[in-house]
């Protein structure tokens, strides 16, 4: 007998986080169990990604349309044949490639800490010099190559993409604060900001692997996906 719907109340999030958790719950379910959203606009965007990240895989029902409230019961179908088998993941997918490129990026900021803890600060700003290098080549792959191709195919130019963009500045302030901390040598000030920027990556992050970045897979296909990704893969991995 099916469970009684998980109710998810997303109205005292912050936005940013809620697409991220509805997706993580979605995925989360039995197949055919369902839960609700309730939410304070439309979630109309959110139903469209379903669409795209997780084909056939969802079914929703309206069961409150405002103006205080939106509820919408999203259950959970079996699986296609097309969405068995996603293109995200796949090493030469868009979200394989890029989540890889998270995880590389994520590793050297524990060491960035223990060198500055350790006193090491020359070492410790070479490396951070690395990871903003890097982070730096990953964001312009994303607003240079991934976002213009993705809202082409989807037209949802003011979407996903729209807050990704405010996240990458907010994610630039983050590291020029850690830098700011290792020109002083302050491992106090360092661990607080590294603190932060990985509090703003892992959310952001999330949203990317589990949203954009599978969207833009099923988006993008055949020959086009493939040339996205070396251009992906041209922006970086090149020589600073």
């Amino acid at each position: 007998m099916p469970q009684q719907p998980r109710v998810i109340d997303l109205r005292a999030l912050p936005p940013q986080v809620r697409h991220g958790l509805v997706f993580q719950c979605f995925d989360a379910l039995p197949t055919g169990e369902s839960m609700v959203i309730v939410n304070d606009h439309d979630p109309m965007p959110l139903l469209q990604q379903f669409r795209f990240v997780r084909p056939g895989e969802a079914q929703h029902e309206y069961l409150e349309q405002g103006p205080a409230a939106w509820q919408v019961r999203i259950e959970r179908k079996a699986p296609g044949r097309q969405a068995a088998a996603p293109a995200g993941g796949a090493p030469d997918s868009v979200t394989g490639y890029l989540e890889a490129d998270h995880r590389r990026l994520d590793a050297i900021l524990p060491e960035v800490e223990r060198l500055a803890a350790a006193g090491e600060y020359r070492d410790a700003a070479r490396r951070f010099a690395e990871f903003t290098s890097g982070l730096d080549r990953h964001i312009d792959a994303e607003e240079q190559v991934l976002f213009p191709t993705f809202e082409d195919a989807t037209g949802m130019a003011s979407g996903p993409t729209q807050v990704m963009r405010m996240e990458h500045v907010q994610i630039r302030e983050r590291m020029r604060e850690a830098a700011g901390s290792l020109d002083r040598e302050d491992a106090g000030g360092l661990a607080a900001a590294v603190g932060g920027l990985t509090q703003v990556l892992s959310v952001h992050n999330m949203k990317e692997e589990h949203m954009l970045y599978p969207m833009s897979d099923r988006a993008v296909q055949g020959e086009a996906h493939r040339q996205l990704v070396q251009r992906l893969r041209a922006v970086t991995e090149a020589t600073p």
